[in-house]
């Protein structure tokens, strides 16, 4: 198997030099993308964001010192995107004909085998490689690849914290048993999130794309399990709520410790169109960032984050424009209830987006 890579001077994130050495948060790539749907090129996220980061030339403005706060990003693991681009090539003509309306729900068996095998070998390489960092008191964000390469930092969290909440941001509650035959599955995540003991809470927010299967599995969860669906918190907006008020009781629902896991299309497609499973509506970066800071203001620890489903588009780019920023913020975030830097507010604006 390859193995995830160390530190190149050559990798600098938003344009700095920091090295992991140095850096309070650490960024590990993952381009993997080999069960996402077929439009999808979330594989190459972590490439197109990296280059989109140069164009960020200021901290998001919540943040009092943002400077001050090292991020360092660990090399591209190259060998493992060349595999999942192999997979790929055998994955992609099922996916095209599940999504033509095809009567054959599973991969072969012989190839859901292998992906799988390539999948946690995948994991437990970035479970050692945050565990690594995290004993070096590092803060530790992982950057997809679609939504399947989140499991591994997860599983270092849940080893790392006892009693830990997961905000997970989404248009799709991936909660599918080994969705199309493949246990470690895009769709996937949040069901094997539930195998973990020390994940007391999910909390789910933006969903507005959910199967019958994965209703039953949120139902067979309950009070483990919080589903927010995008269309009631709307309807709630429309009647006169403020996002202040449906933020409340999100934020009670985590526990003292916090891992926020961000699939991009749980944000409005305008904002990440070329992601794999774009779904109408979906949340404004705002509201995010809002519901962010009012989980740092609320003193609550965010221990580690990642990104994930963020595909390269075109005009300039927009989907890395976007992922780069979220990442960024996300990095702020998790520095600041950490103690690490200011939240200066609870109100966030977003006037550091340029592209």
């Amino acid at each position: 198997m390859p193995i995830l890579t160390n530190y190149s001077p050559k990798v600098k994130l938003f344009g700095t030099s920091c090295t992991p050495s140095e850096a309070s948060v650490v960024v590990i790539p993952i381009p993997w993308g080999v069960t996402a749907p077929s439009r999808s090129s979330a594989a190459l996220g972590p490439d197109h964001i990296l280059k989109a980061s140069y164009q960020v030339k200021s901290f998001p403005t919540a943040y009092a010192n943002g400077t001050k706060l090292g991020i360092a990003m660990l090399p591209i693991p190259h060998n493992w995107k060349m595999i999942s681009d192999s997979l790929r090539h055998h994955t992609l003509g099922h996916i095209h004909a599940v999504e033509s309306g095809s009567s054959i729900l599973k991969f072969k068996a012989s190839l859901a085998k292998k992906v799988d095998q390539y999948a946690y070998e995948l994991k437990e390489q970035t479970k050692v490689r945050a565990h690594t960092y995290l004993k070096q008191e590092k803060m530790v964000v992982t950057l997809g690849g679609d939504h399947s390469t989140s499991l591994g930092l997860i599983e270092a969290m849940a080893d790392h914290y006892n009693n830990m909440g997961i905000l997970h941001i989404g248009a799709n509650p991936a909660m599918h048993q080994a969705y199309q035959g493949v246990k470690h599955s895009h769709a996937s995540t949040i069901y094997n999130v539930l195998e973990l003991a020390h994940v007391v809470q999910v909390v789910q927010i933006g969903l507005r794309d959910c199967t019958p299967e994965e209703q039953r599995m949120v139902q067979l969860h309950e009070g483990r399990v919080h589903p927010f669906y995008h269309s009631s918190l709307k309807q709630q907006q429309l009647q006169g709520a403020t996002w202040h008020e449906l933020c409340m009781p999100i934020i009670k629902l985590l526990p003292d410790r916090v891992y926020i896991n961000f699939n991009i299309n749980g944000l409005d497609p305008k904002l990440c169109p070329s992601t794999g499973a774009p779904v109408p509506n979906g949340l404004e970066l705002d509201e995010v960032y809002y519901l962010i800071d009012n989980i740092v203001k609320a003193g609550k620890q965010i221990v580690g984050a990642d990104l994930c489903e963020v595909a390269p588009g075109e005009n300039m780019d927009w989907d890395a424009q976007v992922g780069s920023r979220v990442l960024q913020y996300l990095c702020m975030a998790i520095g600041a209830s950490q103690g690490k830097l200011t939240s200066k507010s609870a109100a966030p604006s977003t006037e550091h987006v340029r592209v």
